[in-house]
Formats: structure tokens, C-alpha cells, sequence
């Protein structure tokens, strides 16, 4: 094998060294590999977004409360709620991460009840997808900046739309 040929075998290497091994290492491909933990994920975000959207309780969030700063993903049920009910400016306000939720919420409860051969076909597609462009983690990098933002800038306003509905 040529040292060509070795580069460009390995990914890691070409793409720039240990931080482009952790951006483009699929997260969820593997997370849905199992159809239990892929059908668990979808019923438990799904049932949480539907008490949110019928004024039932849901689970509350443990960081907030206990320490009063709300988690990245405070506030997405209810924003997903109300996008659910096209109520977008409101969603918006809430959570501007709703409508990725409401998508991946979506693909998963797909992924989890397809028949095996569409099922592993959509998992490696998506796994390929992760490994090219880090899709994943770059969502969850921008979750992160989200909230980090969100504390920074208008903390007060932040902690208000999640602790009153």
C-alpha cells in the first residue's frame, strides 16, 4: 500500500486528527441500531410532547430544578407543543430547536418500526451521512452555543418562558 493510499484509508488522519474523530463519529446510527432503544426513544420523546400538548404534566427538567438554570432542551416540548399546533412565532420563542426536535423525533419513530431490509439501508445511510458531514454533533455543538447564548444574553427572559407556560 502507497502512503497515498494509507491517507486516505484512514479518516481520521485525513480530516484533521482527534477533533474531526469526535464531529464525524456517528452518534445516532448506533443509538438506532437497536430496535428497543430506537422504539424507547421515540415513545418517551413522543409521549412527552404529547402531555406537553395537552396541558398534561410531563417531566419536569432536574437541572432546573435544582439549580434554577434551565438545560439546553428546556422549554423544547413546549415549543414543540406549539409548533405542532402552528403556532411557529410562539415556538420560536420558546425553543428555536423545536422543529429539528419534531424531525428527529419523527425519523427515529420511523426507524423503529420499518421491516429489517428498509430499516438497516435507512441506518447505514444515516451513519454514512454522520460520517461525512458530522451532522450529529454539530446539532448538538449548536444546541450547546444555543443555550449557552440564551444564559448569556437574556437569562431572566430565558428562565420566564420556561417556568411559566
Amino acid at each position: 500500500m502507497t502512503d497515498a493510499a494509507a491517507t486516505s484509508a484512514a479518516p481520521v488522519t485525513s480530516r484533521g486528527g482527534a477533533v474531526a474523530a469526535f464531529v464525524f463519529r456517528p452518534l445516532l446510527a448506533p443509538l438506532l441500531a437497536t430496535r428497543k432503544a430506537a422504539g424507547a426513544l421515540a415513545a418517551l420523546a413522543a409521549a412527552q410532547i404529547a402531555a406537553t400538548s395537552l396541558h398534561l404534566p410531563g417531566w419536569p427538567c432536574p437541572l432546573f430544578h435544582t439549580t434554577g438554570i434551565p438545560c439546553p432542551g428546556c422549554g423544547l416540548s413546549r415549543a414543540s407543543a406549539a409548533l405542532l399546533h402552528g403556532e411557529i412565532d410562539r415556538s420560536l420563542r420558546m425553543h428555536a430547536f423545536a422543529g429539528p426536535v419534531l424531525l428527529g423525533v419523527l425519523f427515529v419513530l420511523v426507524t423503529a418500526v420499518l421491516p429489517a431490509v428498509p430499516r438497516t439501508k435507512t441506518l447505514a445511510a444515516l451513519e454514512r451521512i454522520e460520517r461525512r458531514t458530522g451532522l450529529t454533533t454539530l446539532l448538538l455543538i449548536a444546541l450547546l452555543v444555543y443555550w449557552l447564548a440564551r444564559l448569556v444574553y437574556a437569562p431572566q427572559a430565558f428562565i420566564s418562558l420556561i417556568s411559566h407556560p
